[in-house]
């Protein structure tokens, strides 16, 4: 981000088409030859901002109404619990269910993820009860390897049991696998920092940790390309995230932030280029 308070347009582009920029914090405007254009400022939320000074100001307010917001959306409703939809099936017969519920009070756990463990049920099964309960489909993982090409903070997908898995680009259709229930605030927070539209769907835990494996595979060979991930823990105001948002902006020379919620996350992305980082806050 560069928030140098003039800047000197070189000769050799007097040539090139003039834009003009206006500052939303204070107003001032700028006469910026287009090849330079990239490199003043930093845009958020379809504002430009010339100065350090004017884009923390702007971010403190935003991040501010964003901390206030709990309203989560998508909220699913109270659906049957995946046992008795197992025994009505007929998957799981009552004692089973007694014996694995009892497992359930002593040792805790998912009482999928314990059938499972016990030879109950397959691991297809609890997914096809699961995307049931949620009015989804069972994503059936094919042979060829996919690669959505869309990067979610590992953190995020991690703290949902969540992974990309497809992506179509004529639609920007992205499609989401989970594992246990479909967290719509992260589907949520996607479609606002990628600009990409989500669709959820349920995979099985081996398909999970199969795609998440691939997915990271992918990452690492494109290592100067893909968007890193930095996690702040122990920032506690709106004032404080501008201001680190603001440092690492002009340490990367970013063209643009994003900002987006996820449940108790912060989640900014700083496009420099074409390259991208993203900064995650935990909220308290």
């Amino acid at each position: 981000m560069n928030t140098a308070h003039s800047i000197a347009t070189p000769i050799w582009t007097a040539g090139l088409k003039v834009m003009t920029s206006k500052c939303r914090a204070c107003n001032r405007s700028m006469a910026l030859r287009q090849i330079s254009a990239r490199k003043a400022g930093i845009r958020m939320r379809d504002a430009w901002y010339c100065s350090s000074l004017c884009f923390t100001s702007a971010a403190e307010e935003e991040l501010s109404e964003l901390l206030k917001s709990g309203v989560e959306h998508g909220t699913h409703v109270s659906r049957m619990p995946l046992g008795l939809i197992l025994m009505s099936q007929g998957l799981l017969t009552s004692a089973q269910f007694k014996e694995v519920t009892g497992e359930q009070k002593e040792v805790g756990g998912e009482i999928g993820e314990l059938l499972v463990r016990r030879g109950s049920v397959s691991e297809k099964q609890v997914a096809a009860v699961r995307a049931t309960q949620w009015g989804c489909p069972v994503f059936a993982m094919p042979k060829r390897q996919l690669n959505p090409g869309i990067h979610v903070p590992s953190t995020l997908l991690k703290r949902y049991s969540a992974v990309p898995l497809h992506y179509v680009a004529a639609t920007k259709l992205l499609l989401v696998g989970f594992v246990r229930g479909v967290e719509y605030g992260l589907l949520y927070a996607i479609e606002q920092l990628t600009g990409c539209k989500t669709q959820p769907c349920f995979v099985t835990p081996s398909d999970f940790q199969a795609q998440t494996h691939r997915n990271l595979e992918v990452e690492e060979k494109s290592a100067d390309s893909f968007p890193k991930e930095v996690i702040f823990e122990s920032v506690h105001s709106a004032a404080e995230i501008a201001r680190i948002l603001c440092r690492h902006g002009a340490d990367l020379e970013a063209d643009e932030v994003i900002l987006g919620k996820c449940k108790e996350f912060l989640w900014a992305r700083l496009i420099c280029g074409a390259r991208e980082v993203d900064l995650l806050f935990k909220a308290e």
